[in-house]
């Protein structure tokens, strides 16, 4: 019998374990009701702060539909610890397929995610932008 409590750096890896099914629900689980997540250079016209499980889990799930088209198939955190238990920094490669442009691995993004009891009270997304735009721009032309 297992009595092992889960570090909250387990729980960081959880989240990203979970990530390529895209799941908000998943996802949204793993959040306390009252996180904050931040977008600090979001896409033009989406927003740069969500507050609320239910809030980020609706944004997530409206936005993860919306690229059905991407597959992937796998993620690649590197998970950095900082001087306080409950922050880390986390490096992201994915690997993708994407329309009209192959598979392959890419840095998608840097987050800084706070754990507190068990659950995420902050995740900020530094995604690349610039990359999700071309992309949406292949699509459409």
């Amino acid at each position: 019998m297992s009595t092992s409590i889960e570090t909250p750096r387990d729980l960081v890896e959880r989240l990203f374990l979970g990530l390529p099914s895209r799941d908000a629900d998943r996802f949204a689980a793993l959040l306390a009701p009252d996180v904050l997540f931040e977008i600090p250079f979001p896409i033009p016209g989406e927003p740069t702060r969500i507050e609320g499980r239910e809030r980020v889990r609706e944004y997530l799930a409206s936005r993860w539909s919306a690229m059905p088209d991407i597959e992937i198939h796998g993620i690649r955190p590197d998970i950095h610890a900082t001087t306080d238990p409950e922050l880390f920094v986390v490096e992201n490669d994915i690997d993708i397929t994407r329309p009209g442009g192959g598979r392959g691995w890419f840095r998608s993004s840097v987050n800084v995610i706070r754990v507190r009891n068990g659950l995420v009270t902050l995740f900020r997304d530094y995604m690349d932008t610039g990359r999700i735009l071309a992309v949406r721009q292949a699509r459409q032309g």
